[in-house]
Parts: C-alpha cells; structure tokens; sequence
C-alpha cells in the first residue's frame, strides 16, 4: 500500500474514533459583528460533526501571571481532515459527549494549528475559556 493509502485509512480509523465516541462538536469563526443584546461576537459555523477533545499534558502546571499563580491545562481538539480550514481563533463548542456529559457546551478558542504532512485528523491546539484552565 503507498502512502496515500495509508493515510486514507488512517483518516477513516479517525473519524470512525471520534464517531465512536459519540462527541460532536461546532467550530465557529469569528463574523466582526457583535450580537446587539449580549455584545458577545457572532459565529459562523465552519465544521459541525464528530471531534475529540483531549489533554495534552498528563499534568497540570502552575505558572505565575501577575504576581499570582494560574494552572495551566493544554488541550487539543480533534477534527477530521476535510472541506474546512481551521483558523487561529476559531472557538470550538462541545455540542454532545456520549462519554462525558461534562464536555457539553465548553468552549475552547484555537490557539496552534499544528500541521502535519500526513495527518490523520486536525490536532489543534486550544485555550479552555471556561475558567478550568488556561
């Protein structure tokens, strides 16, 4: 089997993963525009459907901000490879989690790409904005 192959396979394996896990999720990109009522920037939908959301460190880490001290969490989000470019700031919601009902609606905002010459699924690295981490 050439590369190629391959990596099709392993995108497939992916997405059936993510699929398996049952947890969907929205990425949404940042319009300009601010919803009158709430003053919070208004999303347009780039991806919606099957990702992953996982740990990068096995370990927190505190780190001192300000004269004080914040834990740091590092996440990454994982998408399939398809017909959507992630960009820096987009904000990823967690829309279901069969496995963990505690992911539903946390948002975290993409901070790193890292791309891959044959990647399987879009690893991007994320910024939890829901006051669990940074």
């Amino acid at each position: 089997m050439d590369a190629a192959g391959m990596i099709r396979n392993g995108r497939a394996a992916a997405l059936r993963y993510m699929e398996a896990t049952g947890t969907t999720v929205t990425l949404g990109r940042n319009t300009g525009a601010l919803d009158p009522e709430t003053f919070e920037p208004i999303l347009t939908t780039v991806y919606s459907g099957p990702g992953r959301v996982q740990t990068n460190e096995a370990v927190e880490r505190e780190v001192e901000v300000g004269g004080g001290t914040a834990v740091v969490q590092r996440y990454s989000v994982h998408l399939p490879v398809g017909d959507f470019t992630p960009a820096i700031n987009d904000v990823v919601t967690v829309t279901a989690c069969a496995l963990d009902a505690n992911l539903v609606g946390r948002q975290f905002t993409v901070r790193s790409l890292l791309h891959k010459s044959a990647a399987t699924a879009y690893r991007l690295g994320v910024a939890d904005d829901n006051g669990f981490g940074a």
